[in-house]
């Protein structure tokens, strides 16, 4: 009777733990929710459709539909900039059949900035240039010399000071020329109290100079003087820590350069191209210009020097020098006080031929003729 009891209790347990185990493993959950089937354009929710270009699309060319792919990506990682989104045929309306305001390549999302539905409205992206300057500061370019230019040392990043050489002479307040001025005697004779010369006579015509006394023969006497008046040289620092843009002139797209030359060509403009022995390359031209990075009114500054034609120097600052040092206007008073300048005393000997002005070496490599090399 005890063991027919047993295998009952364990036919129990056999039966319970069956039961419990269809409940728990056999029969479907009724508040999970039923995975969702693949089907097409289902995106989950962290993900976003981005328009890719599917082929290298030429600026101002109409985007085709097939042009353009969606691709899922995730929405964290998508830039404000794209077209992204959900709704498949309104991302697709949004680039199809619009033009391509620069040129796009293969593989790179699409943004707004890259399309247009106007064909007028097909503008560049900028230069290269544009973008090594920072707000609140403007480029412009200078003429350069080997001189000026520091002997071609300079190149692009580099920091400068530009120098200012100016001529200077007095002029009348009135008639803005040049003094002296021409002067005559007026000589009035008749007339009333409100009118009281109805004659003048002009006497002294041209006098110019001055009236003083002689002291050597006690009379009074009529200075003229013998020349114009002679301009007084000054130079100055006009511009502090510029940046060099560019040295040289900026290389052209290569279309629109062979347009140019074409173009010349046709009109007959330009020199002949200088012979070349078959084989040796040419050199190219030594760069006559530099821009500069520099504050708005620094290039007005600048701009004026040019207009009043000014001569402007380049002088090479170190790597990130910013220091910012006080000049003093240099002229002939300032050379001879502060560089211990003798002024030369009157000698009874001179040279010949007479020295008008310094005589300067030219260079060889400055020589622009055969004779004068």
């Amino acid at each position: 009777m005890r063991r027919g009891r047993i295998f009952i209790l364990l036919a129990l347990v056999i039966i319970l733990g069956v039961a419990a185990a269809y409940l728990l493993l056999g029969r479907p959950s009724e508040e999970a929710e039923p995975m969702p089937t693949p089907e097409e354009g289902y995106i989950p929710s962290d993900m976003v459709l981005v328009v890719v270009a599917a082929q290298n699309i030429a600026r101002g060319s109409e985007i085709p539909r097939d042009a353009i792919v969606l691709q899922q990506m995730p929405a964290d990682l998508v830039v404000e900039t794209w077209i992204a989104g959900t709704d498949e045929v309104g991302l697709i309306d949004q680039v199809s059949e619009h033009r391509a305001r620069i040129d796009i390549d293969r593989g790179i999302p699409v943004t707004t900035a890259m399309i247009t539905e106007k064909a007028g409205d097909l503008l560049g992206i900028g230069s290269d240039a544009s973008i090594a300057i920072e707000p609140g500061y403007t480029a412009i370019a200078i003429p350069m010399s080997r001189l000026s230019g520091i002997a071609y040392a300079l190149r692009d990043g580099d920091t400068v000071d530009v120098l200012i050489t100016m001529l200077m002479i007095d002029l009348d307040m009135d008639f803005q020329t040049a003094l002296p001025n021409l002067s005559t005697v007026v000589v009035g004779s008749g007339g009333t109290g409100e009118f009281p010369a109805t004659s003048l006579t002009v006497g002294f015509p041209d006098f110019i100079g001055r009236i003083e006394r002689d002291p050597e023969l006690d009379e009074l006497v009529h200075i003229i003087p013998q020349e114009s008046q002679r301009p007084r040289l000054m130079t100055q620092r006009l511009v502090e820590a510029a940046t060099v843009l560019h040295v040289g002139t900026f290389p052209l797209e290569e279309v629109v350069g062979d347009e140019i030359d074409a173009a010349a060509a046709d009109q007959g403009i330009g020199a002949p191209p200088p012979q070349q022995v078959e084989g040796e390359p040419v050199p190219p031209p030594p760069p006559d210009i530099i821009t500069l990075i520099v504050t708005p009114q620094d290039a007005l500054a600048l701009n004026w020097a040019m207009k009043a034609g000014a001569d402007l120097v380049l002088t090479l600052r170190a790597p990130g020098d910013t220091t910012s040092i006080e000049t003093i206007t240099v002229t002939l008073q300032y050379l001879i006080e502060n560089y211990d300048i003798t002024v030369p005393v009157k000698l009874p000997y001179g040279l010949e031929p007479a020295l008008g002005s310094p005589i300067v070496p030219v260079l060889p490599n400055d020589a622009t003729t055969p004779q004068e090399q």
